[in-house]
């Protein structure tokens, strides 16, 4: 769990096929929880659904959909850290997230590209605030893989974990690969660093 300025906030947990949007809205739902938006998508960075609820004074829980990694999440924020621990706690019970290990174990054991593509994208969704050598590893074998597609997951990947340990791999992609496209999107995901953008 992160900390920011006195707030708290979990590492995004990814939610397994069943657990689907209907679902989630029925918890917030049946908790009573008051909507504090509804947003509509970001075209840019992927978001087609982002809800934010108030849980009680200073506790908010947050589901979003990602076009780009094809993953829904949830992920609680604010203070005290014992509030935030036990609403994370509720949601890992009840809704059983995609498990740090269980992240990691999808990227080594899928075998074709795009299997791959797609546990990278989740690994780095779902991967902690703070650096984790174990996910870092994963995520940069990525960026020397010779197809594109498996380079794409990586460097998105680095958007999401927003980890400056991945700015120089960034920045050599956005010089050096001989895909224009993948340039470019290195360019922009440098561009959300300097900017302490959220992926």
């Amino acid at each position: 769990m992160a900390r920011d300025s006195g707030n708290y906030r979990t590492r995004r947990m990814i939610l397994k096929d069943w657990a689907t949007e209907e679902r989630v809205m029925q918890l917030a739902a049946g908790l009573d929880l008051e909507v504090v938006k509804d947003s509509s998508p970001d075209v840019e960075l992927g978001i087609v659904r982002h809800v934010t609820w108030r849980v009680v004074e200073g506790l908010i829980l947050e589901y979003a959909v990602d076009s780009r990694s094809r993953t829904s999440f949830l992920a609680v924020g604010g203070s005290p850290a014992e509030g935030v621990r036990e609403i994370e706690r509720s949601i890992e019970k009840n809704l059983e997230p995609w498990t740090l290990r269980e992240l990691l174990s999808a990227v080594d054991r899928v075998s074709g590209v795009g299997d791959l593509t797609q546990a990278l994208l989740r690994a780095g969704v779902g991967s902690p605030h703070d650096f984790d050598r174990r996910f870092f590893k994963r995520i940069k074998a990525a960026f020397g893989h010779p197809d594109s597609r498996v380079r794409y997951a990586g460097l998105w990947a680095t958007a999401y974990s927003r980890w400056s340990e991945f700015r120089d791999l960034i920045a050599e992609m956005a010089e050096s690969d001989d895909v224009d496209d993948l340039r470019r999107d290195a360019r922009v995901i440098l561009h959300y660093y300097a900017e302490g953008r959220e992926g």
